[in-house]
Order: C-alpha cells, then sequence, then structure tokens
C-alpha cells in the first residue's frame, strides 16, 4: 500500500522561461489529486547563474545538483540527476516530468489510480512535430516555447480527446514510481544502452547504435525484477514541446 503522497520531479539547467513555466504547470490545480499530498521539487541539474538566482530570488523548492563527472555526455549526466531526484526523495512516491511539459486537467489524478505496484503509469504524450512522436504520442502543435503556448487551444483539444482507457507500452515520462522501488532497483542507468564486446553497457556513443535509451532498458529491467508492465494512459494527456531547454 502506498501513502498518499508524491513529489514531482522535474531538472532545469539554462532557461528561466521553462523554470518559470514549469513551477507555474506544477503548481496550479491540474495537479492536484484529492485526497493525495502532492508536492514539487525542481533539481538544478548543473545549473547556470541566471537559473540559480532566480531560485534564490523567488519562492521555488528547489535543490541543486552537481554532477560528478561535469564534461560527461549530457544525457550521462540527466540520468544520474534523475537517481539523485529519487534518492534524495522524502516523499513515498515520485513522478518525473520534463521541463517543456504542460499538463491537462486530472492528469495526475489519472496517472495515479493506475499506480498499483504491478504497472509503471506513463502519461500520454502530445508533442510538438518538432521530431517524430513516439508509441501512442500525437503530434499536434499547441507552441514550441513557454511565451508562445496556446492554452486554450490545448486545453479544447484534451476535452474532446481525452479517453479512460490505457495501452500496452508507450513513452516514459511523466511516469510514477514508488520511490523505494525505484531507488532498490538501482535506477535508470548512466546513458542509453550500446553493446561493447558483446556486453550491454551504458555510455557514450562514440559512433554505435542506440539499442536502447537508458529509460526503455529501466522499464525493462523492472519488468524482469518485479513483473511491472509499462502503460500508458490515455486520460492522462502532457502537452511535450520537445528538446525546450536544448532549443534555449
Amino acid at each position: 500500500s502506498f501513502k498518499n503522497e508524491i513529489e514531482l520531479i522535474a531538472l532545469i539547467y539554462k532557461s528561466v522561461d521553462y523554470l518559470k513555466m514549469i513551477v507555474e504547470q506544477l503548481t496550479s490545480g491540474n495537479s492536484e489529486v484529492e485526497g493525495w499530498s502532492v508536492t514539487y521539487r525542481i533539481i538544478a541539474n548543473d545549473a547556470n547563474q541566471e537559473v540559480l538566482d532566480y531560485l534564490k530570488e523567488h519562492d521555488v523548492n528547489y535543490t541543486i545538483y552537481n554532477d560528478p563527472v561535469p564534461n560527461d555526455f549530457y544525457l550521462n549526466r540527466v540520468y544520474r540527476c534523475w537517481n539523485y531526484g529519487a534518492e534524495t526523495s522524502k516523499s513515498s512516491n515520485i513522478c518525473f516530468v520534463n521541463s517543456d511539459m504542460v499538463f491537462s486537467k486530472d492528469w495526475l489524478t489519472n496517472l495515479i489510480k493506475h499506480h498499483d505496484g504491478t504497472n509503471i503509469p506513463c502519461s500520454r504524450l502530445v508533442e510538438s512535430g518538432k521530431m517524430r512522436s513516439g508509441m501512442h504520442g500525437v503530434s499536434k502543435y499547441f507552441g514550441n516555447h513557454p511565451k508562445n503556448i496556446d492554452y486554450t487551444a490545448w486545453e479544447a483539444w484534451v476535452s474532446e480527446n481525452s479517453n479512460d482507457h490505457t495501452s500496452l507500452s508507450g513513452l516514459y515520462m511523466p511516469c510514477i514510481f514508488e520511490t523505494e522501488r525505484f531507488v532498490k532497483s538501482g535506477g535508470y542507468p548512466e546513458g542509453n544502452i550500446f553493446y561493447e564486446n558483446g556486453k550491454l553497457v551504458a555510455g557514450y556513443p562514440n559512433d554505435r547504435p542506440v539499442l536502447l535509451s537508458g529509460d526503455a532498458f529501466y522499464f525493462v529491467n523492472l519488468e524482469k525484477k518485479y513483473g511491472m508492465k509499462h502503460i500508458t494512459v490515455f486520460d492522462s494527456l502532457v502537452y511535450h514541446i520537445q528538446e525546450g531547454e536544448k532549443d534555449e
């Protein structure tokens, strides 16, 4: 049984615009869940001075993470930072989100109703179309920067397309875990997965083909260890700008 508490965790490194947007999203009524204590935390992941100054000067709940290998490939550092987020969470459940996401009404309520220890519930993403969307994802444009999101059109689309239904597999974030299970299972591998000398390794591309993303590999691991099934929740709709902060 889970305690009815969850921490929403997002990473930020260089954009104050994205920082403001994600804090607004995480503290809005859309992210409230009846009967649950919902908290949020921004992790400044090797963040620039502008972001650090903003965090200090505004009422934002944050922690600062400095990677032990600051010159490492950015993706490896991102996965380590997610793991740090889980290891330092004081909540019995965690939900990882990206800083370039916009939420819909009840997105979290509807994810939580499938969080039962046998599923890994993930939201259904609606993506800007910058890159091809993955499984169960939808490509539809509602803006490509915090300053031009069309919230009215987004909310209208959600009310037409929200669907109380789940499908196997899908995309990987937002996702909910029991914190203790995430930490005990070893968390994300530190990077994407490649073959090296007949072994699976996580790390730097070196022009090798990616076999699996780090999160895909982790979800496979959870299925092997605990029989957990990765599912997409079709009434937990989340808009994803795609590579938001990288483009800033």
